[in-house]
């Protein structure tokens, strides 16, 4: 028995000194193995797929630098172009300041018992106005900064005011008279009956060869005008979203359905300057 119990105990000491061995040697070539394992020259799919990757990842850098370059000359776009709107905008007040005080007069000598000047402290447009009319003259017409600036006409303003019932024969008497002094109409526009505006616009060139703007107005028209200018600049700005245009249309329309057009307004002509 106690034979038995020997033997058994050698054996399972051999047993644990093979074991022990056997780990022994694996911790030796373990690492040599996973070396050479990951070591290994890849295959030529393996360089396609690492070349691939590798371009994806550069690619991924060079879309965002050339986003980051285009926002960076969009910026720098805006900010020149605003830039140049209102260096272009400060001519333009220049010009017109010079002969304001002339036509200032010529325009007062229109009033009457029947009409008045109305408006005649924002007689020169402003120079942030000026600008934004630029920019939106340019963008919705295609046109460079200086070839929508030379077309603006209303740098100096003006509004004659006549009754309902001496409106037609007032209009006539203002052109007549503005005429005989030297000014030239460039351009007659009678809107009357219009959707989204009613009254006279003339644009005339002074003495001088200054653009001058003449509106011809009642008392209505010219109220409704005034309190529907804020959906005017809805309308014409390029930054106004397609929801806010179509509300501002909206309202023009029911401004302007108000106005009581005076008998044959719609009518009155006038011949344009040769």
């Amino acid at each position: 028995m106690g034979n038995h119990i020997q033997k058994q105990l050698r054996g399972s000491h051999a047993l644990r000194c093979l074991t022990t061995a056997l780990l022994t040697l694996a911790c030796v070539f373990a690492p040599y193995m996973l070396v050479h394992c990951f070591a290994a020259v890849p295959t030529r799919e393996d360089r396609t797929v690492f070349a691939e990757m590798a371009s994806l990842y550069n690619q991924d850098d060079l879309d965002k630098d050339e986003l980051l370059e285009e926002r960076a000359q969009d910026k720098e776009s805006v900010t020149a172009k605003k830039i140049k709107s209102h260096m272009l905008a400060k001519q333009l007040i220049a010009r017109a300041s010079a002969a304001e005080k002339d036509v200032t007069a010529d325009m007062q000598s229109l009033e009457d018992a029947a009409s008045r000047l109305a408006g005649l402290d924002c007689r020169l447009k402003s120079e942030d106005s000026l600008a934004r009319k630029i920019e939106s003259d340019a963008a919705g017409k295609s046109l460079g900064y200086e070839e929508a600036a030379s077309g603006v006409s209303d740098v100096l303003r003006y509004t004659l005011i006549a009754s309902s019932e001496q409106y037609n024969e007032q209009v006539r008497t203002a052109l007549q008279k503005l005429v005989a002094t030297g000014y030239r109409v460039v351009k007659f526009r009678n809107a009357w009956g219009g959707k989204f505006y009613q009254g006279i616009n003339v644009q005339l060139v002074s003495p001088a060869g200054v653009p001058v703007e003449l509106q011809l107005h009642t008392p209505q028209s010219f109220s409704i005008k005034q309190a529907s200018h804020g959906v005017y600049e809805i309308r014409r700005d390029p930054q106004s979203t397609p929801e806010e245009v179509q509300r501002a249309t909206r309202l023009s329309l029911a401004y302007n359905a108000q106005v009581r057009k005076p008998l044959g307004a719609e009518l009155i002509d006038w011949p344009l300057a040769s």
